[in-house]
Protein backbone atom coordinates (compact mmCIF):
# COMPACT_ATOMS: atom_id res chain seq x y z
CA UNK A 1 0.00 0.00 0.00
CA UNK A 2 1.11 3.47 -1.20
CA UNK A 3 2.21 5.71 1.70
CA UNK A 4 -0.06 8.87 1.93
CA UNK A 5 1.34 11.99 0.75
CA UNK A 6 1.14 14.53 3.11
CA UNK A 7 3.65 17.17 1.89
CA UNK A 8 2.19 20.73 2.42
CA UNK A 9 3.04 23.42 -0.90
CA UNK A 10 6.05 24.73 1.22
CA UNK A 11 7.56 21.57 1.47
CA UNK A 12 6.60 21.38 -2.77
CA UNK A 13 7.79 24.62 -3.88
CA UNK A 14 11.25 24.31 -1.61
CA UNK A 15 12.19 21.81 -4.54
CA UNK A 16 14.83 23.24 -7.50
CA UNK A 17 12.29 21.91 -10.35
CA UNK A 18 10.08 24.66 -8.92
CA UNK A 19 12.55 27.57 -9.07
CA UNK A 20 12.04 28.83 -12.63
CA UNK A 21 8.22 28.84 -11.98
CA UNK A 22 7.75 30.09 -8.77
CA UNK A 23 7.84 33.90 -9.68
CA UNK A 24 4.75 33.60 -11.94
CA UNK A 25 3.30 30.62 -9.96
CA UNK A 26 -0.63 31.71 -8.17
CA UNK A 27 0.49 29.38 -5.30
CA UNK A 28 -3.00 30.26 -3.63
CA UNK A 29 -4.88 29.28 -6.56
CA UNK A 30 -3.33 25.61 -6.64
CA UNK A 31 -5.17 23.02 -4.55
CA UNK A 32 -2.44 20.88 -2.38
CA UNK A 33 -3.90 17.85 -3.75
CA UNK A 34 -3.62 18.99 -7.18
CA UNK A 35 0.13 20.48 -6.57
CA UNK A 36 1.47 16.91 -4.83
CA UNK A 37 0.55 15.51 -8.07
CA UNK A 38 1.97 18.00 -10.36
CA UNK A 39 5.32 17.66 -8.53
CA UNK A 40 5.40 13.56 -8.46
CA UNK A 41 4.63 14.28 -12.59
CA UNK A 42 7.67 16.88 -13.02
CA UNK A 43 9.99 14.83 -10.70
CA UNK A 44 8.72 11.49 -13.39
CA UNK A 45 9.78 14.08 -16.20
CA UNK A 46 13.31 14.56 -14.91
CA UNK A 47 13.64 10.95 -14.49
CA UNK A 48 13.05 10.21 -18.21
CA UNK A 49 15.14 13.40 -19.35
CA UNK A 50 12.12 14.82 -21.01
CA UNK A 51 13.77 18.38 -21.05
CA UNK A 52 10.65 20.47 -22.98
CA UNK A 53 6.98 20.13 -22.25
CA UNK A 54 6.52 20.63 -26.20
CA UNK A 55 7.65 16.73 -26.22
CA UNK A 56 5.35 14.87 -24.17
CA UNK A 57 3.69 12.47 -25.59
CA UNK A 58 0.27 10.55 -24.62
CA UNK A 59 2.56 7.57 -23.92
CA UNK A 60 4.06 9.66 -20.92
CA UNK A 61 0.98 10.35 -19.16
CA UNK A 62 -0.17 6.60 -19.28
CA UNK A 63 3.43 5.82 -18.21
CA UNK A 64 3.37 7.90 -15.12
CA UNK A 65 -0.34 6.60 -14.32
CA UNK A 66 0.28 3.46 -15.25
CA UNK A 67 -0.23 1.78 -11.64
CA UNK A 68 -3.80 3.71 -11.53
CA UNK A 69 -6.97 1.54 -13.26
CA UNK A 70 -8.90 4.62 -13.32
CA UNK A 71 -8.29 8.08 -14.78
CA UNK A 72 -8.96 10.25 -11.53
CA UNK A 73 -5.13 10.54 -10.50
CA UNK A 74 -4.89 12.22 -14.46
CA UNK A 75 -7.68 14.65 -13.90
CA UNK A 76 -6.11 15.36 -10.69
CA UNK A 77 -3.19 16.30 -12.60
CA UNK A 78 -5.47 18.32 -15.27
CA UNK A 79 -6.39 20.29 -12.80
CA UNK A 80 -3.35 20.96 -11.34
CA UNK A 81 -1.37 22.28 -14.91
CA UNK A 82 -4.44 24.65 -15.40
CA UNK A 83 -3.34 26.45 -12.17
CA UNK A 84 0.44 25.64 -13.32
CA UNK A 85 1.22 25.60 -16.80
CA UNK A 86 -2.43 26.76 -17.98
CA UNK A 87 -1.87 27.80 -21.71
CA UNK A 88 0.51 24.98 -22.68
CA UNK A 89 0.06 22.50 -24.81
CA UNK A 90 1.29 19.66 -22.87
CA UNK A 91 -2.07 20.13 -21.66
CA UNK A 92 -4.09 19.17 -24.49
CA UNK A 93 -1.99 15.91 -24.76
CA UNK A 94 -2.74 15.16 -20.74
CA UNK A 95 -6.73 15.66 -22.35
CA UNK A 96 -6.41 13.13 -25.15
CA UNK A 97 -4.61 10.57 -22.54
CA UNK A 98 -7.68 11.07 -20.01
CA UNK A 99 -9.89 10.11 -23.32
CA UNK A 100 -7.66 6.96 -24.05
CA UNK A 101 -7.50 5.45 -20.34
CA UNK A 102 -11.08 6.23 -19.96
CA UNK A 103 -12.33 4.53 -23.15
CA UNK A 104 -9.58 1.57 -22.27
CA UNK A 105 -11.33 1.14 -18.98
CA UNK A 106 -15.23 1.20 -20.61
CA UNK A 107 -16.81 -2.37 -20.95
CA UNK A 108 -16.56 -2.84 -24.62
CA UNK A 109 -20.61 -2.82 -26.30
CA UNK A 110 -21.25 -5.12 -29.15
CA UNK A 111 -23.26 -2.34 -31.08
CA UNK A 112 -25.60 -2.88 -33.79
CA UNK A 113 -24.96 -2.25 -36.88
CA UNK A 114 -27.09 0.45 -38.05
CA UNK A 115 -29.41 0.16 -40.73
CA UNK A 116 -30.22 3.60 -43.06
CA UNK A 117 -34.13 4.52 -43.42
CA UNK A 118 -35.09 5.13 -46.98
CA UNK A 119 -38.89 7.28 -46.25
CA UNK A 120 -38.80 8.40 -49.36
CA UNK A 121 -36.32 6.66 -51.57
CA UNK A 122 -35.16 3.04 -52.20
CA UNK A 123 -31.36 1.72 -52.13
CA UNK A 124 -29.67 2.17 -55.44
CA UNK A 125 -29.02 -1.65 -55.64
CA UNK A 126 -33.12 -1.79 -56.15
CA UNK A 127 -32.91 0.14 -59.33
CA UNK A 128 -33.81 -1.27 -62.66
CA UNK A 129 -30.54 -2.51 -64.52
CA UNK A 130 -30.80 -0.13 -67.43
CA UNK A 131 -30.85 2.62 -64.58
CA UNK A 132 -27.53 1.39 -62.49
CA UNK A 133 -25.85 0.91 -66.16
CA UNK A 134 -26.69 4.14 -67.14
CA UNK A 135 -25.39 5.86 -63.83
CA UNK A 136 -22.29 3.51 -64.14
CA UNK A 137 -21.66 5.28 -67.50
CA UNK A 138 -22.47 8.70 -66.18
CA UNK A 139 -19.91 7.87 -62.85
CA UNK A 140 -17.67 7.49 -65.88
CA UNK A 141 -18.05 10.26 -68.09
CA UNK A 142 -19.45 8.89 -71.35
CA UNK A 143 -22.07 10.50 -73.19
CA UNK A 144 -25.32 9.06 -74.32
CA UNK A 145 -28.16 10.20 -76.67
CA UNK A 146 -26.94 13.39 -77.08
CA UNK A 147 -26.37 13.91 -73.25
CA UNK A 148 -23.37 15.07 -71.86
CA UNK A 149 -22.55 12.97 -68.55
CA UNK A 150 -23.05 15.49 -65.47
CA UNK A 151 -19.95 16.73 -63.30
CA UNK A 152 -18.77 13.89 -60.67
CA UNK A 153 -20.17 16.56 -57.98
CA UNK A 154 -23.61 16.32 -59.24
CA UNK A 155 -23.74 12.54 -59.77
CA UNK A 156 -25.21 12.24 -56.19
CA UNK A 157 -28.43 14.38 -56.94
CA UNK A 158 -28.68 12.03 -60.11
CA UNK A 159 -28.61 8.92 -58.00
CA UNK A 160 -30.91 10.29 -55.40
CA UNK A 161 -33.32 11.67 -57.66
CA UNK A 162 -34.00 8.29 -59.67
CA UNK A 163 -33.80 6.55 -56.40
CA UNK A 164 -36.97 8.91 -55.45
CA UNK A 165 -38.87 8.60 -58.99
CA UNK A 166 -38.58 4.41 -58.24
CA UNK A 167 -40.12 4.84 -54.73
CA UNK A 168 -43.03 6.81 -56.01
CA UNK A 169 -43.21 4.49 -58.78
CA UNK A 170 -43.78 0.96 -56.63
CA UNK A 171 -45.53 3.27 -53.36
CA UNK A 172 -48.51 3.78 -56.74
CA UNK A 173 -48.07 0.37 -57.50
CA UNK A 174 -46.45 0.90 -60.88
CA UNK A 175 -43.19 -0.59 -62.65
CA UNK A 176 -39.79 1.57 -62.15
CA UNK A 177 -39.89 3.25 -65.34
CA UNK A 178 -39.75 6.03 -67.56
CA UNK A 179 -43.87 6.47 -67.98
CA UNK A 180 -45.99 8.99 -67.76
CA UNK A 181 -47.77 7.49 -64.89
CA UNK A 182 -44.91 7.26 -63.24
CA UNK A 183 -43.43 10.80 -63.40
CA UNK A 184 -47.18 11.57 -62.02
CA UNK A 185 -46.40 9.37 -58.47
CA UNK A 186 -43.17 11.25 -58.31
CA UNK A 187 -44.47 14.95 -59.32
CA UNK A 188 -47.75 14.11 -56.88
CA UNK A 189 -45.04 13.14 -54.17
CA UNK A 190 -43.08 15.83 -54.68
CA UNK A 191 -45.61 18.53 -54.26
CA UNK A 192 -47.03 17.10 -51.11
CA UNK A 193 -43.86 17.26 -49.49
CA UNK A 194 -44.26 20.70 -49.92
CA UNK A 195 -40.93 21.72 -51.93
CA UNK A 196 -39.77 25.16 -52.87
CA UNK A 197 -40.76 26.05 -56.83
CA UNK A 198 -36.42 25.88 -57.11
CA UNK A 199 -36.40 22.60 -55.73
CA UNK A 200 -38.96 20.84 -57.43
CA UNK A 201 -37.26 22.74 -60.66
CA UNK A 202 -34.23 21.02 -59.64
CA UNK A 203 -35.79 17.68 -59.26
CA UNK A 204 -37.61 17.41 -62.71
CA UNK A 205 -34.62 18.60 -64.16
CA UNK A 206 -32.44 16.16 -63.31
CA UNK A 207 -35.38 13.54 -63.60
CA UNK A 208 -35.31 14.69 -67.25
CA UNK A 209 -31.24 14.80 -67.90
CA UNK A 210 -31.42 11.09 -66.83
CA UNK A 211 -34.36 9.76 -69.10
CA UNK A 212 -33.42 11.58 -71.80
CA UNK A 213 -30.32 9.71 -71.00
CA UNK A 214 -31.81 6.59 -71.38
CA UNK A 215 -33.84 7.49 -74.28
CA UNK A 216 -37.00 7.15 -72.49
CA UNK A 217 -40.09 7.13 -74.79
CA UNK A 218 -41.40 10.90 -76.33
CA UNK A 219 -44.32 11.12 -73.75
CA UNK A 220 -42.47 10.72 -70.61
CA UNK A 221 -40.09 13.25 -71.95
CA UNK A 222 -42.72 15.81 -72.92
CA UNK A 223 -44.39 15.91 -69.69
CA UNK A 224 -41.23 16.22 -67.69
CA UNK A 225 -40.59 19.13 -69.92
CA UNK A 226 -44.01 20.56 -69.20
CA UNK A 227 -43.08 19.74 -65.11
CA UNK A 228 -39.89 21.65 -65.84
CA UNK A 229 -41.79 24.70 -67.43
CA UNK A 230 -44.52 25.19 -64.54
CA UNK A 231 -41.85 25.07 -61.94
CA UNK A 232 -39.38 27.46 -63.86
CA UNK A 233 -42.48 29.93 -64.17
CA UNK A 234 -43.16 29.73 -60.16
CA UNK A 235 -39.43 29.91 -59.23
CA UNK A 236 -39.23 33.20 -61.01
CA UNK A 237 -42.27 34.39 -59.40
CA UNK A 238 -41.67 33.32 -56.02
CA UNK A 239 -40.29 35.62 -53.25
CA UNK A 240 -36.97 33.85 -52.66
CA UNK A 241 -36.22 32.85 -48.97
CA UNK A 242 -32.40 33.28 -49.55
CA UNK A 243 -33.01 36.84 -49.97
CA UNK A 244 -34.99 37.59 -47.15
CA UNK A 245 -32.32 35.77 -44.52
CA UNK A 246 -29.72 38.32 -46.28
CA UNK A 247 -30.78 40.65 -44.12
CA UNK A 248 -29.24 38.92 -40.89
CA UNK A 249 -25.80 38.97 -42.60
CA UNK A 250 -25.52 42.80 -43.28
CA UNK A 251 -25.39 41.83 -46.86
CA UNK A 252 -21.60 41.81 -46.66
CA UNK A 253 -18.66 39.63 -46.08
CA UNK A 254 -17.29 42.84 -44.46
CA UNK A 255 -20.06 42.75 -41.98
CA UNK A 256 -19.62 38.96 -41.53
CA UNK A 257 -16.02 39.21 -40.77
CA UNK A 258 -16.65 41.74 -38.20
CA UNK A 259 -19.47 39.57 -36.27
CA UNK A 260 -16.55 36.92 -36.38
CA UNK A 261 -14.04 38.33 -34.63
CA UNK A 262 -16.64 40.00 -32.00
CA UNK A 263 -17.00 36.32 -31.75
CA UNK A 264 -14.01 35.14 -31.37
CA UNK A 265 -12.78 38.13 -28.49
CA UNK A 266 -15.52 37.17 -26.86
CA UNK A 267 -14.87 33.02 -26.78
CA UNK A 268 -11.91 34.37 -23.88
CA UNK A 269 -14.23 35.16 -21.70
CA UNK A 270 -16.06 31.99 -21.59
CA UNK A 271 -15.25 29.99 -18.66
CA UNK A 272 -16.71 26.65 -20.14
CA UNK A 273 -13.90 25.11 -22.30
CA UNK A 274 -16.21 23.41 -24.53
CA UNK A 275 -17.87 26.59 -25.15
CA UNK A 276 -14.47 28.68 -26.05
CA UNK A 277 -13.84 26.21 -28.55
CA UNK A 278 -17.27 25.75 -29.90
CA UNK A 279 -17.17 29.38 -30.53
CA UNK A 280 -13.65 29.45 -32.12
CA UNK A 281 -14.68 27.55 -34.34
CA UNK A 282 -17.91 29.33 -35.43
CA UNK A 283 -15.42 32.54 -35.60
CA UNK A 284 -13.66 30.87 -38.13
CA UNK A 285 -16.06 29.02 -39.95
CA UNK A 286 -17.82 32.42 -40.68
CA UNK A 287 -14.93 34.59 -40.95
CA UNK A 288 -13.18 31.79 -44.03
CA UNK A 289 -16.12 31.24 -45.62
CA UNK A 290 -17.41 34.56 -46.24
CA UNK A 291 -14.44 35.63 -48.37
CA UNK A 292 -13.65 32.46 -49.66
CA UNK A 293 -17.53 30.59 -49.83
CA UNK A 294 -16.79 27.07 -50.68
CA UNK A 295 -19.71 24.73 -51.28
CA UNK A 296 -19.86 22.73 -47.77
CA UNK A 297 -18.77 19.43 -49.92
CA UNK A 298 -15.52 21.18 -49.70
CA UNK A 299 -15.11 22.85 -46.66
CA UNK A 300 -13.69 19.67 -44.85
CA UNK A 301 -9.80 20.97 -45.11
CA UNK A 302 -7.09 19.16 -44.22
CA UNK A 303 -3.90 21.59 -42.67
CA UNK A 304 -0.92 20.22 -45.10
CA UNK A 305 -2.79 19.15 -47.76
CA UNK A 306 -5.80 22.07 -48.30
CA UNK A 307 -4.47 24.77 -45.89
CA UNK A 308 -0.24 25.20 -46.09
CA UNK A 309 1.72 28.36 -44.39
CA UNK A 310 4.59 30.54 -45.77
CA UNK A 311 4.96 34.12 -46.27
CA UNK A 312 2.77 35.02 -43.52
CA UNK A 313 -0.12 33.56 -45.24
CA UNK A 314 -1.94 30.61 -45.05
CA UNK A 315 -2.72 29.36 -48.57
CA UNK A 316 -5.99 27.03 -49.47
CA UNK A 317 -5.60 24.24 -51.57
CA UNK A 318 -8.80 21.95 -52.77
CA UNK A 319 -10.48 20.86 -55.65
CA UNK A 320 -13.49 21.68 -56.21
CA UNK A 321 -16.51 18.75 -55.65
CA UNK A 322 -19.26 20.29 -58.67
CA UNK A 323 -16.70 20.81 -61.48
CA UNK A 324 -13.30 18.87 -60.71
CA UNK A 325 -11.36 22.45 -61.41
CA UNK A 326 -8.45 22.80 -58.72
CA UNK A 327 -9.01 25.76 -56.76
CA UNK A 328 -5.99 28.18 -54.69
CA UNK A 329 -6.58 31.08 -53.25
CA UNK A 330 -3.45 33.16 -50.77
CA UNK A 331 -5.65 34.24 -47.81
CA UNK A 332 -5.34 37.49 -46.30
CA UNK A 333 -3.37 37.97 -43.51
CA UNK A 334 -6.62 39.31 -41.78
CA UNK A 335 -8.05 35.95 -41.49
CA UNK A 336 -4.71 34.59 -40.02
CA UNK A 337 -6.02 35.05 -36.22
CA UNK A 338 -8.84 32.58 -36.68
CA UNK A 339 -6.74 29.60 -38.57
CA UNK A 340 -4.78 30.17 -35.75
CA UNK A 341 -7.14 30.28 -32.84
CA UNK A 342 -8.06 27.19 -34.50
CA UNK A 343 -4.21 25.75 -34.08
CA UNK A 344 -3.16 26.71 -30.82
CA UNK A 345 -6.75 25.59 -28.76
CA UNK A 346 -6.60 27.90 -26.27
CA UNK A 347 -3.09 27.66 -25.70
CA UNK A 348 -0.19 30.83 -25.47
CA UNK A 349 0.74 32.25 -28.37
CA UNK A 350 4.30 31.88 -27.82
CA UNK A 351 3.77 28.43 -29.05
CA UNK A 352 1.76 28.91 -32.55
CA UNK A 353 4.91 28.13 -34.53
CA UNK A 354 5.60 24.62 -33.22
CA UNK A 355 1.84 23.67 -32.78
CA UNK A 356 1.40 24.49 -36.39
CA UNK A 357 4.20 22.40 -37.69
CA UNK A 358 2.64 19.68 -35.92
CA UNK A 359 -0.97 20.07 -37.24
CA UNK A 360 0.96 20.60 -40.66
CA UNK A 361 3.15 17.17 -40.18
CA UNK A 362 0.03 15.29 -38.84
CA UNK A 363 -2.51 16.75 -41.67
CA UNK A 364 -4.95 17.78 -39.00
CA UNK A 365 -7.95 18.73 -39.80
CA UNK A 366 -8.70 22.33 -39.86
CA UNK A 367 -11.86 21.66 -37.75
CA UNK A 368 -11.90 19.29 -34.53
CA UNK A 369 -13.94 19.15 -31.82
CA UNK A 370 -13.05 19.75 -28.25
CA UNK A 371 -12.12 15.88 -27.85
CA UNK A 372 -9.85 16.26 -30.78
CA UNK A 373 -12.14 14.39 -32.95
CA UNK A 374 -13.21 15.41 -36.59
CA UNK A 375 -16.60 17.67 -36.87
CA UNK A 376 -19.38 16.37 -38.73
CA UNK A 377 -20.45 17.04 -42.34
CA UNK A 378 -22.80 19.83 -42.27
CA UNK A 379 -20.54 21.54 -39.11
CA UNK A 380 -20.06 24.80 -41.28
CA UNK A 381 -23.22 25.12 -42.08
CA UNK A 382 -24.65 24.98 -38.75
CA UNK A 383 -22.14 27.23 -37.31
CA UNK A 384 -23.37 29.81 -40.05
CA UNK A 385 -27.15 28.63 -39.10
CA UNK A 386 -26.44 29.23 -35.07
CA UNK A 387 -26.19 33.16 -36.42
CA UNK A 388 -27.56 34.01 -39.51
CA UNK A 389 -30.40 31.25 -39.31
CA UNK A 390 -28.91 29.49 -42.51
CA UNK A 391 -26.29 27.38 -44.03
CA UNK A 392 -23.32 28.45 -45.08
CA UNK A 393 -24.30 28.65 -48.82
CA UNK A 394 -25.67 31.86 -48.84
CA UNK A 395 -22.02 33.48 -48.15
CA UNK A 396 -22.50 33.12 -52.72
CA UNK A 397 -25.03 34.87 -52.67
CA UNK A 398 -23.43 37.63 -49.97
CA UNK A 399 -20.63 37.67 -51.75
CA UNK A 400 -22.24 38.39 -55.34
CA UNK A 401 -24.46 41.30 -53.26
CA UNK A 402 -21.72 42.90 -51.86
CA UNK A 403 -19.40 42.91 -55.04
CA UNK A 404 -22.12 43.38 -57.02
CA UNK A 405 -23.61 46.29 -55.86
CA UNK A 406 -19.99 48.11 -55.47
CA UNK A 407 -18.62 47.39 -59.12
CA UNK A 408 -21.51 46.23 -61.26
CA UNK A 409 -20.85 43.50 -63.73
CA UNK A 410 -17.37 43.62 -62.88
CA UNK A 411 -18.28 42.49 -59.51
CA UNK A 412 -20.20 39.71 -60.24
CA UNK A 413 -17.45 38.61 -62.54
CA UNK A 414 -14.93 38.72 -59.37
CA UNK A 415 -17.65 36.70 -57.27
CA UNK A 416 -18.00 33.90 -60.47
CA UNK A 417 -14.33 33.62 -59.37
CA UNK A 418 -14.27 33.46 -55.94
CA UNK A 419 -17.41 31.24 -56.12
CA UNK A 420 -15.37 29.09 -58.36
CA UNK A 421 -19.05 29.51 -60.68
CA UNK A 422 -18.56 29.80 -64.66
CA UNK A 423 -21.46 29.07 -65.60
CA UNK A 424 -23.26 32.17 -68.19
CA UNK A 425 -27.13 31.36 -66.22
CA UNK A 426 -25.45 31.99 -62.89
CA UNK A 427 -23.82 35.16 -63.84
CA UNK A 428 -27.05 36.23 -65.68
CA UNK A 429 -29.31 34.66 -62.65
CA UNK A 430 -27.00 36.87 -60.18
CA UNK A 431 -26.13 40.38 -61.78
CA UNK A 432 -30.14 40.57 -62.73
CA UNK A 433 -32.14 39.10 -59.73
CA UNK A 434 -29.23 39.41 -56.64
CA UNK A 435 -28.18 42.58 -57.28
CA UNK A 436 -31.35 44.20 -58.80
CA UNK A 437 -32.31 43.08 -54.86
CA UNK A 438 -29.59 44.27 -53.82
CA UNK A 439 -29.88 47.85 -54.65
CA UNK A 440 -33.12 48.23 -53.34
CA UNK A 441 -32.13 47.24 -50.04
CA UNK A 442 -28.91 49.50 -50.03
CA UNK A 443 -31.09 52.67 -48.75
CA UNK A 444 -32.15 50.13 -45.93
CA UNK A 445 -28.89 49.32 -44.92
CA UNK A 446 -25.80 50.83 -43.80
CA UNK A 447 -23.06 48.81 -46.56
CA UNK A 448 -22.92 52.45 -48.76
CA UNK A 449 -20.96 53.70 -45.11
CA UNK A 450 -19.52 50.46 -44.32
CA UNK A 451 -17.67 49.68 -47.14
CA UNK A 452 -14.10 51.14 -47.63
CA UNK A 453 -11.77 50.96 -49.98
CA UNK A 454 -9.36 48.63 -48.23
CA UNK A 455 -12.58 45.98 -47.47
CA UNK A 456 -11.64 44.89 -51.01
CA UNK A 457 -7.85 44.07 -50.58
CA UNK A 458 -9.41 40.74 -48.61
CA UNK A 459 -10.10 39.85 -52.38
CA UNK A 460 -7.13 40.20 -53.85
CA UNK A 461 -6.98 36.87 -54.55
CA UNK A 462 -9.11 36.85 -57.21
Amino acid sequence: MKKPDYRSKQDILQQPRWDPMIATLEVTNVAIAHLRVVDDFLAFVEQRQITSNSTLKISDFLSFDENYRSANRLRCLKHGMQSVFPTQPSFLVLADAIRKKEAAARKPRIAKPRTRKFEKSIPESRLPQKWREALADMDAGFDRNGQIAPSRGMMPTFRMKLRQLAYSAGAAGLAIEFSVDAIRAYARDMRERKLSPSTLRASFSAVQKCARYVCADSEALDLLAELLRIYEEKAKKAPKLKYRKLQNTGYSPVAIVNNAKSILEGSKTLSCPKSRYARRNAAAALALFSVVPLRLADTRLVFGENITWGDDHYHLHTELSKSGEPYGVELDARLNPFINALILRGCDEAWLDHMREECLRSNRPLFIRSDGEGVGYNYVSDCWRSEYETGEHIARTILHTFLGVELGQAGTDLALAANGQNSPETAKEYQDSAVSMALRLKGQSSLGEMVKEEHFKIFDFI
